[in-house]
């Protein structure tokens, strides 16, 4: 079933929602919802809001939803559902349900294929129950439903529904009242939504220490803050062989392996993913006076679990000569500069320091030393992990004094 804007009407939509004389000056949730007094709520505690104020201003509102479109890497949209006295319900819609039968035959789809509305009673002789999503929310009581399109300025199309299990539905004054009310709550609704789309960008490509500082209004050259932390830096094996051979869609496959594999026991750990570069990760665990100890352990436990992870991946195609996805990992503990650094008109956050030079020499070593994880005498200090070996003392390319090497000896 389809629905266009040409046929949005057919059921009795059209006229109930034709504007009337109605002042916003008058609407107590018209006045609240032009006046944010300069609060963040975040897009799910907002509709929550919006719901409670129409309900509590005589909009016999039961049930609500409003599905926000992403711009994270795997999510589609995010979804805040509303039910009287239950409060919000968030959730992610994925990019791979796109295709999915449920999406295409909702209310949500017709919206987002440029519907100005869909108007359903679901209770009556006029009731219209041709889709699926009606026959639950009927058995749930509701006895009217309608969508809308929340038309963003940048004119992308999001989607909000509300349902009522009012005796013969909405009347024709409540669906004036949100019909004048739509553009307040539109606006509202794309400025916390502008909010969650910038710390999605962030989060995505800076992580979330740098997203945190960015926001928070360290974006000056050349600002830098000191800070004591475990690092933990990884690179891929034999990648310039298997960029080689293989296409760059396969290439860019095993990389995505290798950065998930390393990237999520590291964020499972509390540790923050700094630098992918090429075919290398740099990432760090801060630590204070008093978690030090603490730190070291969630960073080797995390190189434990990613080197775990990566023995279970399966490419479908690897070069010849190249049986497994491998890695080396360095462990050391340090103190880095992290902020920004860069030219006037570009910049990046990111740490430097000799910790940042040393930890990253060590790892150079799994390949002649011939293991998976080293670290450096300060790492081994902490004793956090049993049953560390020394190997010796190495020159390490860039720092002045060769350093005691050590190795776990069973992963």
């Amino acid at each position: 079933m389809t629905l266009d804007a040409s046929q949005s009407g057919q059921d009795g939509f059209e006229e109930p929602m034709r504007r009337h004389d109605f002042s916003w000056s008058k609407s107590s949730v018209a006045s609240w919802l032009a006046d944010h007094g300069g609060k963040e709520l975040g897009a799910g505690a907002l509709f929550a809001l919006i719901c409670e104020q129409l309900a509590a201003n005589g909009i016999p509102i039961s049930r609500a939803n409003c599905a926000l479109q992403d711009t994270h890497p795997q999510v589609a949209s995010r979804g805040f559902l509303w039910r009287l006295g239950e409060g919000i319900e968030e959730s992610e819609f994925l990019i791979g349900q796109r295709g999915s039968k449920n999406y295409q035959l909702s209310p949500i789809w017709v919206i987002h294929q440029g519907a100005s509305a869909v108007r359903r009673r679901l209770s009556g002789p006029d009731a219209n129950l041709d889709f699926p999503v009606l026959h639950e929310l009927k058995a749930r009581g509701v006895t009217d439903y309608i969508a809308m399109p929340l038309v963003f300025s940048d004119n992308s199309r999001h989607f909000i529904s509300f349902a009522t299990d009012h005796e013969g539905g909405f009347s024709v004054e409540h669906l004036t009242h949100l019909n004048d009310l739509m553009p307040l709550i539109c606006l509202r609704l794309e400025l916390d939504h502008s909010h969650m789309v910038t710390r999605t960008f962030l989060n995505t490509y800076m992580g979330e220490r740098a997203s945190k500082r960015i926001i928070g209004g360290t974006i000056r050259r050349n600002q830098g803050e000191a800070i004591d932390a475990i690092l933990l830096y990884s690179d891929l094996r034999q990648f310039t062989k298997m960029a080689d051979m293989l296409t760059p869609e396969e290439v860019i496959q095993i990389l995505g392996d290798f950065y998930d594999a390393v990237a999520r026991p590291v964020e499972e750990f509390g540790g923050d993913i700094i630098k992918m570069m090429g075919d290398g990760i740099l990432t760090i665990f801060p630590y204070s006076e008093n978690s030090q100890e603490n730190a070291a352990c969630n960073a080797a436990s995390a190189a434990r679990q990613a080197l775990a992870g990566l023995h279970k991946i399966k490419p479908e195609r690897l070069p010849e000569g190249i049986d497994s996805v491998r890695a080396g990992f360095a462990l050391h503990a340090g103190q880095v500069t992290f902020g920004n650094v860069g030219s006037t008109s570009r910049l990046d956050f990111t740490v430097i320091g000799p910790a940042v030079n040393e930890v990253v020499r060590v790892e150079t070593l799994t390949k002649t030393l011939g293991h998976s994880i080293l670290t450096t005498s300060a790492f081994a200090d902490l004793k956090c992990v049993q049953g560390l070996m020394s190997l010796g003392s190495h020159a390490l390319r860039g720092v002045r004094e060769p350093k005691e090497i050590f190795t776990v000896m069973e992963i």
